[in-house]
């Protein structure tokens, strides 16, 4: 009876460590995750860690951070590429350039949501406002930090335009 005890003890702490491997204290990040989780999102604190192994990146960090009052998450190769993020915003938690683009595309109407995510490697701004006063018309953004519109689509009712710059590059 006491093998069968300590045998069942031993499978219940190998199952756990197997589900809480991945789990890894903040300390335990690389100094280049974490600088690039500061250049991704300035001012983030870095609240849990997740590292998978990958074959294309060797690792990727899994990361939930907190930054004024939003909570977000980030996920970086194990050189600091960004693979993705998602983090919610208010109008004023943007930055500057950006904030004045969205002001003037969409002439003042009202704002649905701001998103931070990511696109070919870099963090853009996904925006859905309505167009002036208007509440029939829809305006989608794609917006980099520097306020450079990467993709732009309108939609009135049932029809949408989906209107691209000519120049893609972010």
């Amino acid at each position: 009876m006491a093998k069968k005890t300590v045998l069942a003890v031993l499978l219940v702490f190998a199952w756990i460590s197997a589900q809480a491997g991945d789990k890894i204290p903040i300390s335990a990040v690389p100094m280049r995750v974490r600088a690039a989780v500061q250049y991704y999102a300035p001012g983030a604190q870095l609240i849990e860690a997740r590292v998978s192994p990958d074959e294309q990146y060797k690792r990727i960090y899994a990361c939930t951070y907190f930054r004024n009052v939003h909570l977000g998450n980030i996920k970086l190769g194990a050189r600091g590429q960004l693979l993705g993020i998602d983090e919610a915003f208010v109008i004023d938690d943007v930055p500057h350039a950006v904030r004045q683009k969205i002001h003037s595309e969409t002439k003042g109407g009202l704002i649905k949501s701001i998103r931070l995510d990511a696109l070919y490697g870099q963090a853009v701004y996904r925006v859905k406002a309505y167009y002036a006063k208007s509440t029939n018309i829809e305006i989608s953004l794609v917006l980099t930090r520097t306020g450079h519109i990467v993709e732009r689509k309108v939609s009135q009712g049932l029809l949408i335009f989906l209107m691209t710059p000519r120049n893609l590059s972010l």
